[in-house]
């Protein structure tokens, strides 16, 4: 879960500098206890910020009213649309946040490697008829078949491309009239004024997910911002980019083992002081955890979480000192792995 204090040392290291636009793309954002505090703080480092929801999630963004609490701060809600059953059975929700006086809501339809032609056209369709605006494009920090689908779409009746007019998104766009409605259309990475940076949930900064350079924002530093944002683009290279994907976990001497889930579950309950709330943003069922819990600590012989059941701090969770104590351990090794990885 991103900390907000990673926003703080982007902002001091920036000198000033700010960032035409800034696109959210974590895969639950209004499940984020501190959402507000972090949009306000990439508010003041960029002149735009674009927040992405997937539609699974829609529901649960009408539900919590978070969106009209931080309606002022993002420049536009974008729907990832991944498919036709999920868009028409979301038309009345999206409506309803219409209805709210939200209107900056736009579609994007992710291109895959195997995509289908005459489901992405339904979309655009349905999209059209809620009158949204509309980006197709690669899904983020990937490529798109994109000369594939301009094939098909010039074989379309009734259907103009145009030019390439400029950048979004870090790829170049062009706009594509389906019957006169304009249609974005991402198609290469924008490798020549790509600078860009990337921060992970755990507050690293990097160019984009791809690339080797790497730095907490612990150890942050003006000089390294800039060796980043002038590095090559990776997107633009044709060999497979592959990234390492960490995770840690704990074994005892008797080989009982704390997985990776339950040591970013700890985690986030150190934060959010929440066990249902921590379960809520993973998006997992705290009845599960709840038993896997209980289950690891008959084995361990030992508490780890701590639930206060009256008195002000009614429903509070806590890590108990010796989740704790492996909960620091955890930080450093996770720490250490990615900086011998990435410097």
């Amino acid at each position: 879960m991103l900390p907000p204090l990673a926003l703080d040392a982007l902002a001091e290291n920036l000198n000033g500098f700010r960032f035409d636009e800034c696109v959210v793309i974590c895969p639950n954002p209004f499940s984020h206890p501190k959402i507000d505090v972090i949009l306000d703080k990439t508010q003041e480092l960029c002149d735009r910020v674009d927040v992405f929801v997937p539609i699974s999630g829609l529901k649960n963004v009408a539900r919590s009213g978070q969106l009209k609490k931080i309606s002022n701060n993002i420049h536009a809600l974008i729907i990832l649309v991944n498919s036709q059953k999920a868009m028409t059975s979301s038309v009345q929700t999206i409506k309803n946040l219409l209805s709210f006086g939200f209107d900056n809501i736009e579609a994007y339809i992710p291109l895959g490697l195997s995509f289908d032609f005459a489901e992405i056209l339904s979309l655009i369709g349905i999209c059209r008829r809620l009158g949204l605006r509309i980006t197709v494009g690669p899904r983020f920090y990937e490529k798109a078949p994109t000369e594939e689908f301009l094939k098909k779409l010039a074989k379309r009746e009734n259907t103009e491309v145009g030019l390439h007019y400029g950048v979004k998104y870090m790829y170049h766009a062009l706009k594509v009239f389906f019957d006169d409605y304009p249609v974005t259309l991402l198609t290469s990475p924008s490798p020549e004024s790509c600078k860009t940076l990337y921060v992970n949930p755990y507050g690293n900064v990097s160019k984009c997910p791809h690339s080797k350079l790497s730095i907490s924002y612990r150890h942050l530093s003006t000089e390294y911002l800039r060796k980043i944002l002038f590095s090559p683009c990776p997107l633009s290279q044709n060999a497979v980019q592959l990234t390492p994907k960490v995770k840690v976990s704990f074994v005892t001497q008797e080989g009982v083992e704390i997985p990776p889930d339950v040591m970013e579950l700890l985690e986030l309950i150190s934060q959010l002081k929440s066990f249902r709330a921590a379960c809520k943003a993973m998006g997992v069922s705290p009845s599960t955890y709840w038993e896997r819990i209980k289950e690891l600590e008959d084995k361990l012989g030992v508490s780890i979480l701590i639930t206060v059941r009256g008195g002000r701090k009614k429903g509070v969770t806590i890590l108990t000192g010796f989740a704790r104590n492996i909960l620091e351990e955890y930080r450093k090794v996770r720490e250490k792995v990615l900086l011998s990885l990435y410097t």
